[in-house]
């Protein structure tokens, strides 16, 4: 098997060289090897005017035959080529372990030559190890590098960029917006690289169907599009719960019946940045190369305006950040069987705290690669907060192929850079004093911001970044810039700073803490009292997680999210939608006297002579 790349190599050499004589009667080889031999006798001119005359009429006799001959030989050839190479992904995609794209390097070029294009890159973008090595990882202002033998990647760039061959789909999902469906496709249909994926419209809503299918009809003609319809299910009452189903659907048929090795998700209310499935080809091997990366996303929830977000950064996050996302057919398995029938949150919310898949990141950019265009879906709709967050969202203008080395996204260099580039910041306790600070500001330095998620709505508001919850974080850290002056920001959290931050600036843990469950509809207050403890409530959050929760329940219907003083908690009322649920939340803040009547408590107990000692 390792020698037919080069046999194939040497029969490409032949049948040209036979093509070339069938079209021109000359051969480019044999001339030179008669200039070589050149007589010098006397009277050899002649004899060699003699022979070419007998040569050209021997080439014209032969030459239909030749051009016969050769054009056979070339389309076997070809044929042979197309197959290896196609033998070859499979096997790569089945073994990718193997390394087996460096056995196929040299029948790819050798493809790129009989078909006349760059097998890896349809719009002729450079790749080569030379220009990918001029490329930069940018890390914040100030702070630009290619990191040096970063990347496994690295030893087989014919994988950047990825996607080519029809490895990957991209699945629109539709309900019963015709108007939303055509603004999504008009930005998909002028992605230079659409003739690379499958791309396929996934509907849900049999009434519709008829006329969202009338949409798709429209761009058939510009390029192929399929379109699959969901199954109609009853049961299915509330909108989180059906937008979930067609989720898993979706998922479903793209890995299972359509074989997508990789699968692009966008819902039809968002529109797609120039550079969007460039963006994805580029960031697909690290989901090969990286197994602690699971996704690649095109959103950020703190891409807005006024933080100036560079268009050229990516990051990496434990937040699944969702509005067009990537996952390879391997990731799949692993959500299959426990997807949740109704995440009262929604799908999403599940996906980052119930899925299991932490504490696996997902790429994401700084700039968002799509924009939500819509006010009437079921959580967007006009005048609400939401919807004016969004508005003020930036969206990435970069031109296909302007976005370059990602190999800083895999995990060991970057940990080591950001934690690097961490330790050199500047530690600031309040806003007030970042203020002090900013005037003086070194290019590139950090300012280090304490936080914990208790009382980070507050913190939010000041900084602009999105309300709520921390979104887009990883291990505790939020990058973000000040929205004036635009100085560099990472906010990290006190119970996750451990290294970063000082030692009276860490919430830890008590190392008496005694997990405990309460009895159902008691309050953490009265279980913890009753076990001769005491209920901190800073502590509290030390238990709000669906590994503990799955320690001490057994969260029948999975772990999802929701808000409430009382979480974490398993609901045994079976007159909920969350019956059999153990819940989570990442928005309120854990109370000691909070009780539910449909809802048992987790606690985290804390010994009555430390209580509170410390955390002061």
């Amino acid at each position: 098997m390792a020698l037919l790349p080069v046999f194939l190599q040497d029969a490409f050499v032949v049948a040209r060289a036979t093509v070339f004589r069938g079209w021109s009667g000359k051969d480019p080889w044999l001339r030179t090897t008669q200039v070589s031999h050149v007589p010098s006798c006397i009277g050899c001119d002649a004899m060699a005017r003699k022979g070419k005359r007998e040569k050209s009429i021997w080439a014209g006799a032969f030459q239909p035959f030749l051009l016969l001959a050769g054009g056979v030989i070339l389309t076997f050839v070809t044929v042979l080529i197309v197959l290896y190479t196609s033998l070859g992904r499979e096997l790569e995609s089945e073994f990718g372990q193997f390394h087996l794209s460096q056995h196929f390097r040299g029948l790819r070029r050798v493809q790129s030559a009989v078909l006349g294009r760059v097998a890896t890159d349809a719009t002729s973008q450079p790749s080569s190890p030379a220009a990918m090595s001029q490329r930069p990882a940018v890390i914040g202002t100030g702070f630009s590098t290619t990191f040096a033998g970063a990347s496994a990647m690295h030893a087989a760039p014919e994988m950047w960029p990825a996607l080519e061959g029809g490895r990957a789909g991209v699945v629109i999902l539709a309900h019963d917006r015709p108007d939303c469906l055509a603004r999504c496709l008009d930005s998909l249909v002028a992605q230079p690289d659409l003739a690379l994926v499958a791309s396929v419209v996934s509907l849900d809503h049999p009434a519709s169907f008829r006329k969202m299918e009338a949409v798709v009809e429209k761009y058939s003609a510009k390029f192929k599009i399929g379109v699959w319809h969901k199954p109609d299910d009853a049961s299915l009452k509330v909108a989180v719960a059906k937008i979930a189903a067609h989720f898993k659907f979706a998922i479903s048929q793209s890995f299972e019946v359509a074989g997508f090795e990789f699968a692009i998700f966008v819902e039809n209310d968002l529109t797609l940045a120039p550079d969007f499935l460039w963006y994805f080809r580029l960031t697909a091997p690290l989901l090969l190369r990286d197994p602690s990366v699971w996704c690649v996303s095109a959103w950020n929830d703190n891409g807005f305006r006024e933080l100036a977000p560079d268009e050229h950064r990516l990051f990496r996050t434990d937040y699944f950040p969702g509005l067009g996302w990537m996952i390879r057919n391997s990731t799949w398995p692993m959500l299959r069987d426990s997807w949740p029938a109704f995440p009262s949150t929604g799908w999403d919310h599940w996906m980052r705290h119930g899925s299991g898949l932490k504490p696996r990141d997902c790429i994401a950019p700084e700039a968002p690669r799509t924009r939500h265009v819509d006010s009437k879906g079921t959580n967007v709709k006009a005048g609400t907060p939401i919807l004016k967050l969004l508005e003020k969202m930036a969206t990435s203008s970069l031109p296909h192929g302007q976005l370059h080395d990602v190999t800083y996204l895999l995990r060991e260099e970057y940990e080591t850079k950001i934690r690097k580039l961490l330790q050199d910041g500047e530690l600031v306790r309040s806003l007030d004093e970042l203020q002090a600070h900013i005037p003086d500001k070194v290019p590139g330095r950090y300012h280090l911001i304490p936080y914990v998620r208790e009382d980070f709505p507050g913190l939010a508001k000041k900084l602009q970044l999105y309300p709520g919850q921390p979104r887009g974080g990883w291990r505790g850290i939020i990058f973000s810039r000040h929205p004036q002056s635009h100085a560099l920001l990472a906010l990290i959290d006190r119970r996750q700073g451990e290294g970063l931050l000082p030692e009276n600036e860490l919430w830890r843990a008590d190392p008496g803490n005694v997990i405990t469950k309460a009895q159902p509809g008691q309050s953490c207050e009265m279980a913890c009292s009753k076990a001769g403890l005491r209920c901190d409530p800073r502590q509290l959050e030390f238990a709000n997680n669906c590994n503990a929760l799955k320690q001490h329940f057994p969260c029948e219907n999975g772990c999802g999210h929701q808000v409430g003083a009382e979480i974490p908690c398993y609901v045994h009322d079976m007159k909920r939608d969350t019956a059999l649920q153990c819940l989570v939340t990442d928005e309120s803040a854990p109370s000691c006297a909070s009780m539910h009547p449909a809802t048992t408590r987790l606690c985290m107990c804390t010994p009555a002579q430390n209580g509170g000692e410390q955390l002061a």
